[in-house]
């Protein structure tokens, strides 16, 4: 069995461009960069059973990763409120790189194989699961406020069992 926890933050400056006319470049200059996962959990190993066969399984968990939510300004919309706009329309950052997370993920996989002699060569026959428990976690999603804000885009690789063999010689 091997196992890793890692537990940490990647923070720091955010590029927000350097446009004046954008709110963005002064709104949330410092948060979380790239896909930082706080907590992530990684365990895998492998057993030999009787009759020479194998069994290895993995499990990962993790935190989900960030998103920012925002919300498009077009001219109309901020003549309405009394506000002029140079551009046809800006994103408008709601929140903090890492102040809103996708749900955490945890996935099992595992395989079962023997190993068969003939002559110099080998021969594994194998059967693989992956995602085990068919978690069907949400990993990406609309973040842009409107009729689809948070509608799912991608969810995490549904149940899938693969047969198949190597061989050595």
């Amino acid at each position: 069995m091997v196992a890793g926890l890692t537990l940490g933050k990647n923070e720091g400056g955010t590029t927000n461009g350097t446009d004046l006319n954008d709110p963005n470049v002064t709104l949330y200059p410092k948060g979380i960069v790239g896909n930082d996962s706080e907590v992530a959990f990684r365990l895998s190993g492998s057993y030999h059973l009787p009759y020479e066969l194998s069994l290895a399984g993995s499990l990962i968990a993790n935190n989900g990763y960030p998103y920012v939510s925002s919300f498009a300004v077009t001219r109309a919309l901020a003549a309405a409120q009394g506000v002029t706009l140079t551009r046809a329309s800006q994103t408008v950052v709601l929140s903090n790189r890492g102040e809103e997370r996708y749900p955490n993920v945890t996935m099992v996989d595992m395989r079962l194989s023997r190993t068969f002699r003939v002559g110099n060569r080998r021969i594994v026959p194998q059967i693989d699961f992956f995602n085990i428990g068919n978690a069907d976690v949400v990993v990406g999603q609309t973040v842009g406020v409107g009729s689809n804000y948070l509608a799912p885009t991608e969810i995490v690789a549904p149940r899938i069992i693969r047969v198949g063999f190597s061989i050595d010689f």
